[in-house]
């Protein structure tokens, strides 16, 4: 649509104005392909530096209803307030504490009041230094969130820390209602509910009496941080599995004088679980970090984990779980004209675990033990799951020593006549960054004198430490048996050079085409 509209007018956008003769130039032609809401500021300013048609400045626009920053000359149309608001209404699941709080000081500093603590002078000193304009921009805006009806600013903000304007907000207030805001977003990021880290409940009962063997659990895994198993029902074709579900074989291969990664699906044997002639993925789980799981019959807040490492050596270990069991899915549904139970994975029982700090890394089959509460006494007390597995690997903030105790001197270079040999060691450690820099060399000097077939003398010494996160450490460790004092420590001096500067330029030449093979962590 083309039309033309007065100046300082606002019509219709869906029926064109009646064209008029422009008055001090200020004639507008707009061309509009709009089915939403349409807001018009006549403002333009002629050219030559002539004063606009109602003489307010050039480089401003009316302030729209509701709004507080005026539209700049050239910028969209803004939305109507009520049409943001109803927007920031549905995307604001959990209300926030730091805006109640800023809202809460910005009135106490606008009613000029002095600042309560340490925290309100910042906000307070911040406030002092807004020029006018931004200053007007503040006040409207507390004007216009006072404005808000009290469900919506409440849906908004954390009412508990509107109270008395009298009062300002303490430190140790704001840290328990942005302590509670997060474990509410949690709950409801994790189980979909706000509530739900606070209050665990138990998922429902669904188990039909024995009457003769049972082939497969009660208790069902169907999902480990949100992966299907092999266990997951209605029973999945391989094909309908999603490439994160399966667990790859990839190798760095060349092509061309190009390192590429090859990958394909992983075939038995597995790590894990096998769903026909594929492996399914194994997560790889930080320890000290959580895992949610998803299932069917987790009936009891007293269900727990066990981890047992594939391949034995160390003992069960047994932790507690956090359970949130599914209230809406039906126990029975009529099948056939009879009254089935349902036991397949529509049901949604959610329980998460964490994996303990102190777990060594590896590979670790796992199930959910629950209590047998099920009023059947010919099941087992207790009812555990399908078996499924995780691989623990260090967290990224572990950090690793390399240490040394002792020196074995499994048989001496001369003769026992010749008296005892002296013993040098050079060690040198070269940090490997993820970013694929390195980092300071760490170099130590080891001296012993007088030493004799089958001594064990003591070092006692960290020969490898770093703060950052690596990729990898180069290691070199050489020993001499020293003969001239001024030889020995030419060679080390030499060896030591030799090994940082070939380290470093293979690393060098290496670095990008391991990013180009997808990083260190694809590797």
């Amino acid at each position: 649509m083309s039309t033309e509209f007065e100046d300082s007018s606002s019509r219709d956008a869906g029926r064109p104005s009646r064209p008029s003769q422009p008055a001090h130039g200020c004639q507008i032609e707009i061309r509009i392909d709009n089915r939403g809401d349409l807001n018009i500021y006549n403002c333009s300013a002629p050219p030559s530096g002539k004063p606009s048609c109602d003489g307010r400045r050039d480089d401003k626009c009316p302030t729209a209803t509701g709004a507080c920053v005026p539209l700049a000359l050239g910028a969209k149309p803004k939305q109507s307030r009520r049409r943001k608001l109803d927007r920031l209404l549905a995307r604001t699941p959990v209300p926030s504490a730091l805006a109640a709080a800023f809202f809460h000081t910005a009135r106490r500093f606008r009613s000029g009041r002095s600042a309560g603590n340490a925290l309100e002078a910042l906000a307070f000193e911040r406030f002092s230094r807004l020029s006018p304009d931004l200053r007007r921009v503040l006040e409207c805006t507390v004007d216009s969130f006072d404005s808000l009806g009290a469900g919506e600013r409440d849906h908004l903000v954390d009412a508990g820390l509107l109270g008395d304007p009298a009062q300002p907000i303490g430190e140790q207030q704001l840290a328990e209602a942005i302590s509670n805001e997060i474990t509410r977003r949690v709950g409801l990021l994790v189980f979909g509910e706000t509530t739900a880290i606070e209050q665990e409940r138990p998922g429902r009962v669904r188990v039909f009496e024995p009457t003769g063997e049972i082939f497969e659990p009660f208790v069902r895994i169907c999902r480990i941080n949100g992966l299907r198993t092999a266990s997951f029902k209605p029973t999945l074709a391989l094909a309908e599995f999603q490439p994160a579900e399966l667990q790859f074989d990839c190798q760095l291969v060349d092509q061309g004088g190009q390192v590429v990664q090859n990958c394909a699906v992983q075939t038995p044997p597995c790590t894990g679980n096998q769903f026909d002639s594929a492996c399914l993925r194994v997560p790889e789980i930080e320890a000290g970090s959580a895992v949610l799981l998803e299932g069917v019959n987790f009936f009891s807040v007293d269900a727990t984990v066990l981890l047992t490492p594939k391949g034995g050596g160390l003992p069960t270990r047994r932790v507690d779980a956090h359970v949130v069991g599914d209230l809406v899915t039906p126990v029975n549904e009529p099948v056939n004209g009879k009254t089935v139970v349902i036991l397949d994975c529509r049901v949604k029982d959610r329980l998460t675990f964490r994996v303990p700090d102190d777990l060594p890394p590896g590979v670790y089959e796992f199930q959910v033990a629950v209590p047998n509460l099920t009023g059947f006494p010919q099941l087992d007390p207790e009812l555990r799951s399908n078996a499924e597995y995780i691989t623990v690997v260090p967290p990224s903030t572990a950090r690793f020593q390399l240490s040394a105790e002792k020196l074995f001197a499994r048989e001496e270079t001369s003769p026992e006549s010749f008296g005892s040999d002296e013993v040098g060691i050079r060690v040198v450690a070269l940090p490997l960054a993820p970013d694929g820099s390195t980092g300071s060399p760490q170099s130590h000097t080891l001296r012993f004198s007088d030493v004799d077939t089958g001594e064990t003398p003591t070092i006692d010494r960290v020969l490898f430490s770093h703060a950052q996160p690596i990729a990898g450490v180069a290691l070199t460790i050489a020993g001499y048996e020293i003969d001239s004092e001024d030889a020995f420590e030419k060679q080390i001096d030499d060896w030591t050079d030799v090994f940082i500067d070939t380290v470093k330029s293979q690393w060098d030449k290496i670095k990008g085409l391991i990013a180009a093979a997808g990083g260190f962590s694809a590797l």
